[in-house]
């Protein structure tokens, strides 16, 4: 009896245990998926790269910071979404590369990273990629189908949402995931998806594509967004679609595929100019 009655309590001391973890991991849930930092690691001047400080401000009244890097021979500007953690001062070389392939190029910070305002969430990072976009178009002349979105990791979804939002040039998908509450259940296991917050469903806003250009990135060595998600992003996609894999890790595969990735960029932009040429001679003809 004494055993059954200590075996009762060690179950429900585990189960309290268990349940204060959920009710921790909910309520702080926010700052394990957001990891903003204000300090910037490299600036575009210390790289040697010319940029103009942006500042776009939001429908609800946030005022988001990033950098516009010119590309007087480029057609089009590539918008980067970043990941989760960090600011823009930690993707510098990937603006360097991005210019390399042949793109003007403005990367920004959510709300609550680097130098914008406010606090991070799912619908106020949406309204931060609206305000980026019509920035481009007011202030410095895009047209929509100019603008391509690049989204890293968490990235992916902003990027991907942006593109069901207008008619935009392109859209690439860089180690993204299919949406947050799968990589709830791969990265926490023993976590009920639905506890999670947000959805970030970025499997959701690419399958409502229709003739937008789509690039997928993943390397099958990511620990942490697994190589699965970049191939059911890449069968959801329609036409015209690409796939490159990628070499290294989720946080160094830019650095070990560098080249790699600038050639893909460089591809993906000349395919598009290419299509516009061919529909600017039909329009003509």
């Amino acid at each position: 009896m004494k055993t059954v009655k200590t075996m009762g309590t060690f179950l429900i001391t585990i189960a309290g245990i268990y349940l204060l973890i959920l009710g921790l991991m909910y309520t702080f849930q926010n700052q394990l998926l957001f990891i903003p930092s204000s300090d910037f690691m490299q600036t575009p001047a210390g790289a040697g790269l010319t940029a103009e400080d942006v500042w776009a401000e939001t429908e609800d009244g946030v005022r988001i910071h990033g950098w516009y890097f010119p590309n007087e021979e480029a057609e089009y500007v590539v918008v980067l979404s970043h990941g989760n953690a960090g600011n823009i001062g930690g993707r510098i070389d990937i603006a360097s590369t991005l210019l390399s392939s042949g793109a003007s190029v403005l990367m920004y910070d959510y709300r609550g990273f680097g130098q914008s305002e406010g606090s991070p969430s799912e619908k106020g990072l949406y309204k931060d990629i609206e305000a980026i976009v019509e920035y481009l178009k007011s202030d410095y002349g895009y047209t929509e189908p100019q603008i391509v979105m690049y989204g890293r990791s968490l990235g992916g979804a902003v990027a991907a949402y942006a593109a069901t939002r207008y008619d935009l040039g392109g859209l690439v998908l860089d180690s993204a995931f299919k949406n947050l509450r799968a990589m709830v259940r791969e990265v926490y296991p023993f976590v009920p998806s639905r506890l999670a917050k947000y959805d970030f469903p970025t499997d959701e806003y690419i399958r409502r594509l229709d003739g937008v250009p789509v690039m997928i990135m993943h390397s099958p060595n990511d620990e942490i967004v697994r190589y699965h998600h970049g191939q059911i992003l890449y069968e959801l996609a329609g036409d015209p679609k690409s796939f490159v894999e990628l070499r290294g890790g989720h946080n160094d595969n830019f650095f070990q595929s560098q080249s790699l990735i600038e050639r893909s960029w460089r591809e993906f932009l000349e395919r598009k100019s290419a299509a516009s040429d061919v529909e600017t001679h039909d329009e003509d003809g």
